[in-house]
């Protein structure tokens, strides 16, 4: 599964997931436009970093629709979003660790580089994810590097990333 964020104006972004089990999918716009680390990028970095393989895009890798994405090409009909209902409920176990992380990692984040103050119970949300001190600071080099990758694209621009782990589902069918 490839997942791209394409920056699509001066403050939004999409993010398009193509997938060989299922049919491709957008979020157009995409939600939590940030200049640095948009959300759903962030997302992608925790679930790769602590090897979240059940999160958002691990529902996506399920051939879902994470709640949030629709079809590129296909069409978006009943048939079509019952079959995705269903993945999404067989998937996505770990969708609430991935949003703790991604609040804690964005807090953190804007603390260091912008001295933004933190929430008050930030630890209890590490805590309940169960991230250590070294891990949090593991992933906040690699979110520098992502957001230094996301700050030099311009509209248009995108970031393409390989989800590490297998797609789960049926082959598709060749479109003649």
């Amino acid at each position: 599964m490839q997942v791209i964020f394409r920056r699509t104006g001066q403050r939004q972004y999409a993010v398009e997931v193509r997938r060989q089990y299922a049919d491709d999918v957008v979020m157009k716009p995409a939600p939590g436009y940030d200049d640095h680390l948009p959300h759903d990028l962030i997302h992608l970095l925790v679930e790769r970093h602590w090897r979240i393989q059940d999160g958002i895009f691990g529902q996506l890798a399920a051939g879902g629709d994470a709640h949030t994405f629709v079809p590129l090409d296909a069409q978006r009909d009943k048939r079509w979003a019952k079959r995705s209902a269903k993945r999404n409920a067989a998937a996505g176990h770990g969708v609430q660790r991935s949003e703790s992380l991604a609040f804690v990692i964005h807090v953190r984040w804007h603390q260091r580089h912008d001295g933004h103050l933190v929430p008050p119970r930030l630890d209890d949300r590490i805590e309940i994810a169960g991230a250590t001190a070294r891990q949090i600071d593991d992933c906040l080099t690699e979110a520098d590097g992502l957001a230094r990758r996301w700050r030099q694209l311009g509209v248009g621009g995108e970031l393409q990333f390989d989800w590490p782990w297998p797609e789960r589902g049926r082959v598709r069918r060749a479109v003649a």
